[in-house]
C-alpha cells in the first residue's frame, strides 16, 4: 500500500465535519484525547484504490488564532504536520463566513481541498455557487461539492484526496495592510527568529499577520526579543493612528472584504430566512417564543413520558413479585427492595430523559438552539459570562459533564472560569428525573408548570450567582462573541436518534453500575442492623438538624446525601427510605416536596461533575472547593427561606 498519508478535516462548527469523517472512515475509527489535554481526538483510516489514509477530525474552530484550546489544537496540528492533506469543510449555505478560515489556512502556507458541504440544502434553498470560478479565484485550489447526509460527492472527495498535490497559493489584501505586513516582515528578517521547532518553516508573512492580531502564542514566542517587539509595536501604532481603531479588527475586516471579492458573481445567497431570524432574535418577541417553545417541550416530554411510565412500572412490579418467589429468602430483601425497587424507581423515569434529549437534539438539528445562544448573549454579558457560555449551559441540560467540557470553546480565560463555576447549577437530566417524579407525585394537574417553575427559579439563581462571581470574584470584561447561525434544516432523523441514544445510553450505563451499587449500599444502610435502628437513620439524624429547617426529615436528608454519588439515586433512596411512593405522599406536604426538589436541583453536583470540574479548572483545588461550597450553601439557604416563607403564606 505504500506510505500512509494523513488527511486533516478542518472547518468551523456545524459544517457537517463529523458526517464527512464517518463517510470517509466507515467503522474504522478510534476516539482518544489530544496529547496533554482532555479534548476528544477522533481518528480513522480510509483505504481507497490501494492507498491508505489516516483521517483526523480536527476540532471545529471559527479561527486559527490561538486564543482558545480548540483553536490552538487545530492550528498546532496544521503547523506541525506539514505533509498532511487539509480538507477545509465548508457549509455552502454560509460560504461567505466559512471562507474566513480558508483564508487563514492559505496565510499559513497551506493549500487545502475546499469541500462545499450541504450542497443539497443550498440547492433546495436556491443558493448556487460556481465551483470552477471559486477554484480559480482561490489560486487553483480543488473544490468539491458534497452532502455527507445523502452521500453526494463522497467519491469525488476521495478521488481528489488521492490525486492531491500542493500548489502555491497566496491571498493579497489592501495596499495599506500589505505595506504594513512588508514592514514587519522586513523587521523579522533583520532579527534572529526563535528556534521553536513548531514554528520552523511558517511563512514570515503569517507571523506578521499574527503580530497585528496580537496572537498570544506568537507574542509569547518572541517575548525575549524585546527590540523586535518594540519595532513591531511602533508599526502597529502607526497603522492604528491611520485607521483610528485596533489592528485586530482591521485584519478581520480585510479578510471579509477579500471573501466578498472572491464570491462576487459566483455565489447567489438566498435570504428567505432573514425575516424569521429578526423575530426569533428580537429581545422581546424572541424571549416570548423561547418561553413558549420550552413550555411546549416540557408538556410534550412529560405527556409522552407518562404514557410509557405505566408500562415500565407494571413491568418492575411483576419482576419484583417474580423475584420474591425464586430468590432465596435471605437475599429477597436486597434483591426485591434494594436492586429491583431501587434501579426500577430510576428506570421508570427513563422515558422522560429520552424524550427530553430527543427534543433538545431536534431543536439543535433544526437550528434553533444556536439562535437561542445569540438571543441570550447580551444577557450573558450582563451576568458576567461570555455569550459563548450559552452553548455549555444548553449542553448541561443533558448532563453537566459534557457541558463543563464544552467551555473549551470560550477563549476568554476569566469568562471560562466563571462559566465553569455556575454550570453545576444547570438542572441536568438526572435532576430532571427528580423534578418529574415530584411533579407527577404531588402536582399531577400542573406537571409542566411545576417543572417550568423549578427550572425558572434555578436559572434566576444561576443569573444572580453569575453576576456576583463575574463582578466580585472573577473580574474582567467579557469578549464579544461570534455566532454562526446555521440555516434552518429539516430534521435528520438518523442523526437525531443516534445523538439521543448517545445521551440516554450514559443514563442506562449508570443505572446498571453506579445506581445499582448505590441502591445496594443504601438498602443496607436502611435495613441493617435492623429496620427500626439502621445505619441510615444514624447518618440521616446527623444531618436532620439542618434539613429540618427546610422541612426535610432524616429520610429526605439521606436521599439528598445519596445524590452526591449520582442524582439518579435520590429517587430510589427516597423510595426505600419512606417505604414506597404512597408513603412518600403521606409523609410530605406539597410545600416540602417543592422545597426538596428545589434543594436537590441546587446542591452539590454528582461526583462525576465534581471530578470533571476539577480537571477543567486546571486541577484547581481552590475553584473546585469554591464551587462545591457555594452550591451547598446556596441550596441550604434557599431551602430554609422558601420553606419558611411557604409556611408563613399558609402552604404548610
Amino acid at each position: 500500500m505504500g506510505d500512509v498519508k494523513t488527511v486533516a478535516l478542518a472547518g468551523q462548527p456545524n459544517v457537517g465535519k463529523t458526517t464527512i469523517f464517518n463517510e470517509l472512515t466507515g467503522m474504522t475509527q478510534c476516539v482518544g484525547n489530544w496529547p496533554g489535554v482532555t479534548v476528544e481526538k477522533k481518528e480513522g483510516s480510509m483505504i481507497y484504490k490501494g492507498m491508505k489514509f489516516n483521517i483526523v477530525d480536527l476540532p471545529g474552530t471559527y479561527s486559527l488564532k490561538a486564543d482558545s484550546l480548540d483553536q490552538k489544537i487545530a492550528r498546532d496540528f496544521i503547523i506541525e504536520n506539514k505533509d498532511a492533506i487539509i480538507v477545509d469543510i465548508i457549509d455552502t449555505n454560509n460560504l461567505s463566513r466559512n471562507l474566513y478560515l480558508t483564508l487563514q489556512l492559505i496565510e499559513l502556507g497551506r493549500s487545502p481541498i475546499i469541500c462545499l458541504n450541504f450542497i443539497d440544502e443550498a440547492e433546495k434553498y436556491g443558493i448556487s455557487v460556481d465551483d470552477k470560478k471559486l477554484s480559480d479565484r482561490l489560486g487553483g485550489l480543488p473544490v468539491v461539492k458534497t452532502s455527507g447526509r445523502y452521500k453526494i460527492g463522497i467519491e469525488d472527495l476521495k478521488e481528489t484526496i488521492l490525486n492531491y498535490k500542493p500548489i502555491p497559493c497566496e491571498i493579497r489584501y489592501s495596499e495599506l495592510l500589505e505595506n504594513t505586513l512588508d514592514k514587519i516582515v522586513e523587521k523579522l528578517e533583520r532579527y534572529s527568529l526563535p528556534t521553536d521547532e513548531k514554528f520552523k518553516g511558517v511563512p514570515k508573512r503569517w507571523l506578521a499577520i499574527s503580530f497585528l492580531e496580537s496572537d498570544p502564542e506568537v507574542l509569547e514566542l518572541f517575548k525575549k526579543n524585546e527590540d523586535l517587539l518594540k519595532e513591531v509595536k511602533k508599526i502597529k501604532e502607526e497603522l492604528e493612528r491611520e485607521l483610528r481603531h485596533d489592528t485586530e479588527s482591521y485584519v478581520a475586516e480585510e479578510r471579509y472584504k477579500k471573501v466578498d471579492e472572491i464570491l462576487k458573481d459566483i455565489w447567489k445567497e438566498n435570504i428567505i430566512f432573514d425575516d424569521i431570524d429578526k423575530i426569533l432574535l428580537h429581545p422581546v418577541y424572541g424571549m416570548i417564543i423561547f418561553a413558549i417553545v420550552m413550555y411546549v417541550t416540557y408538556s410534550v416530554v412529560i405527556g409522552l413520558g407518562n404514557i410509557c411510565i405505566e408500562y415500565i412500572k407494571t413491568f418492575f412490579e411483576y419482576l419484583g413479585v417474580y423475584a420474591s418467589r425464586i430468590v432465596p429468602e435471605p437475599f429477597t430483601g436486597v434483591v426485591v427492595d434494594g436492586i429491583i425497587k431501587g434501579v426500577g424507581s430510576v428506570l421508570i423515569f427513563f422515558p422522560y430523559i429520552a424524550f427530553m434529549m430527543f427534543s433538545l437534539t431536534l431543536l439543535e438539528n433544526f437550528g434553533y438552539l444556536t439562535r437561542v445562544s445569540a438571543l441570550f448573549h447580551k444577557i450573558m454579558a450582563r451576568m458576567g459570562l461570555s455569550g459563548s457560555s450559552t452553548i455549555p449551559i444548553i449542553v448541561s441540560f443533558g448532563c453537566n459533564v459534557p457541558g463543563i467540557m464544552a467551555t473549551r470553546i470560550i477563549s476568554d480565560t476569566l469568562r471560562r472560569i466563571s462559566t465553569l463555576l455556575v454550570l453545576p447549577l444547570v438542572p441536568c437530566a438526572a435532576r430532571f428525573e427528580v423534578i418529574t417524579f415530584m411533579a407527577a407525585t404531588f402536582f399531577e394537574k400542573h406537571v409542566a408548570l411545576f417543572a417550568m417553575g423549578i427550572v425558572s427559579i434555578t436559572l434566576i439563581l444561576l443569573s444572580l450567582v453569575s453576576y456576583v462571581i463575574g463582578k466580585y470574584i472573577v473580574k474582567g470584561k467579557p469578549e464579544e462573541p461570534i455566532f454562526e447561525l446555521p440555516p434552518y434544516r429539516l430534521p435528520d432523523w438518523n442523526y437525531i436518534l443516534k445523538r439521543t441514544w448517545v445521551y440516554t445510553k450514559y443514563f442506562l450505563i449508570k443505572a446498571g453500575t453506579v445506581i445499582l451499587a448505590g441502591s445496594i449500599l443504601f438498602y443496607y444502610l436502611l435495613y441493617y442492623p435492623s429496620e427500626e435502628n439502621c445505619y441510615g437513620m444514624i447518618v440521616g439524624k446527623i444531618l436532620e438538624p439542618i434539613t429540618q429547617l427546610m422541612g426535610i426529615d432524616w429520610r429526605g436528608a439521606l436521599a439528598l446525601l445519596s445524590g452526591i454519588i449520582a442524582k439518579e439515586l435520590v429517587v430510589s433512596t427516597m423510595t426505600m427510605a419512606y417505604g414506597g411512593i404512597p408513603n412518600i405522599v403521606e409523609s410530605l406536604t406539597p410545600l416540602q416536596a417543592f422545597v426538596f426538589t428545589l434543594v436537590t436541583v441546587l446542591y452539590i453536583p454528582c461526583l462525576a461533575t465534581i471530578a470533571t470540574l476539577f480537571h477543567e479548572t486546571g486541577k484547581s483545588v481552590k475553584w473546585t472547593l469554591f464551587a462545591v461550597g457555594y452550591n451547598l450553601t446556596l441550596a441550604t439557604l434557599v431551602g430554609i427561606v422558601v420553606y419558611n416563607i411557604g409556611q408563613l403564606l399558609g402552604f404548610a
